[in-house]
């Protein structure tokens, strides 16, 4: 069995991640932006995306998520969930 779509929320906004065949496609939106926020942001990368590739849209999901930066931890929560589309 795999995992082919998650939606994640926090406070600021949320993310859906879905694979299709070799690609992972991660939508992102914030409810409420501050200055020139981009509301919506999509990446599409390779499944055979690297471990450090990863983490940085990591970084930036879950900050889109929970409207700040946060900690280690957080971030990685975000990160393990991300790998289960990894090839």
């Amino acid at each position: 069995m795999k995992t082919t779509r998650i939606e994640l929320e926090g406070s600021a906004g949320s993310v859906a991640i879905t694979r299709e065949q070799n690609t992972i496609r991660i939508d992102s939106i914030i409810r409420e932006p501050k200055g020139s926020e981009q509301v919506w942001k999509t990446w599409e990368v390779e499944a055979r995306i690297d471990d450090d590739a990863l983490f940085k849209i990591a970084e930036e999901v879950q900050r889109r998520c929970d409207g700040g930066r946060g900690t280690n931890s957080m971030v990685h929560d975000v990160f393990r969930e991300m790998q289960r589309f990894q090839d």
